[in-house]
């Protein structure tokens, strides 16, 4: 959630004091980014929860 968190709002602060604010590593916001390895077709776990959290967040205010 934290890693999509700092993917929102690229535009609006720089990557370093955002991964500093929430405690995590600017490399693992990184690999979190680039979905792993070249090789990799699925998302992990941690990753697709991160994706329908975000677009939970994003939709929630819409209406049908």
């Amino acid at each position: 959630m934290k890693y999509a968190w700092i993917d929102t709002h690229r535009d609006e602060f720089e990557l370093a004091p955002m991964c500093e604010a929430l405690t995590v590593s600017m490399s693992g916001y990184r690999a979190w980014k680039g979905g792993g390895s070249p090789t990799r077709t699925r998302l992990t776990d941690t990753q697709m929860l991160a994706l329908i959290q975000a677009i939970h967040q994003e939709l929630k205010g819409c209406l049908r």
